[in-house]
């Protein structure tokens, strides 16, 4: 969704295209044989990838507040990203795009983190299970209790 997103801006030609198919086809069938090989490998792989696109969309805020990108000042975000987010009348710049964008990647971050993090045989998935005492912090699909290197095995209660 965030590359069909910022797509959006700016429509690559037929090389750029070309391009990012194929490094989607490559970075697939890598990550595909790499599942096969170690679970939880791949899944601090992403986890990493994912906190480098964080600091990406945080720099680009700071560069956003800085006056560093003047086009994007005045950008809206497109209609997919509005009905994507469901983002509010008012709350539809560019600024408001990257802040929604970073949540979701911190978010995969977290979960791939977490995910990396367990016994892949014997623990149950957390963003599945419910929670014996659901007062303390657990994983979530939300953004409450969002934890940067995800959430370690001994950090919550097993249902």
């Amino acid at each position: 969704m965030h590359l069909l997103t910022f797509l959006k801006f700016h429509f690559p030609g037929i090389f750029m295209r070309t391009m990012i198919l194929s490094a989607q086809r490559v970075f697939f069938h890598g990550i595909f044989l790499s599942y096969l090989i170690s679970l939880r490998t791949c899944h601090r792989f992403v986890g990493y990838l994912e906190e480098e696109v964080v600091i990406t969309y945080t720099r680009a805020l700071k560069d956003l507040d800085t006056g560093k990108l003047p086009l994007w000042q005045r950008q809206e975000a497109p209609e997919i990203a509005v009905q994507c987010w469901n983002m509010p009348d008012g709350h539809r710049t560019m600024k408001d795009l990257l802040l929604y964008v970073r949540a979701d990647e911190a978010k995969h971050r977290e979960v791939n983190h977490t995910l990396g993090n367990l016994d892949q045989k014997n623990d149950p998935n957390p963003f599945n299970s419910k929670f014996k005492d659901p007062t303390k912090p657990h994983p979530n699909k939300g953004l409450a209790d969002l934890r940067d290197i995800g959430w370690a095995r001994n950090d919550f209660s097993r249902p």
